[in-house]
């Protein structure tokens, strides 16, 4: 080999080594991007997952005063219904319920 075929190698040998540095650093780059972007995602599901419990744990307070205040109903329509409530008149036992259910709303608010 001649000096030129020599430095010829030497400086394509170079030219393949910076490509491949200059790929390596690209690969760290769309890597780092990457972990970056996943970190973002992470952070975005737990704020799902954490707005998707307090919308669980509103609907779970909407039934349980629903289903208290279907009792009352209950109570109320059998008071009607059987006679046992002499006292009080239909029209001022929902008042009386009314009352409660704001009651207990202005309580859990």
């Amino acid at each position: 080999m001649t000096f030129e075929e020599i430095q010829r190698t030497i400086e394509q040998m170079l030219a393949i080594q910076r490509e491949l540095q200059e790929s390596q650093l690209r690969l760290q780059s769309a890597q780092y991007r990457d972990r970056e972007d996943i970190q973002q995602i992470l952070a975005i599901q737990r704020d799902m997952q954490e707005s998707q419990l307090n919308i669980q744990d509103s609907q779970i307070r909407l039934i349980e005063q629903t289903d208290r205040q279907q009792r009352i109903l209950d109570r109320l329509i059998g008071y009607s219904i059987t006679a046992s409530s002499d006292n009080l008149n239909l029209e001022e036992k929902m008042a009386a319920l009314e009352a409660r259910v704001t009651k207990i709303e202005g309580g859990n608010n």
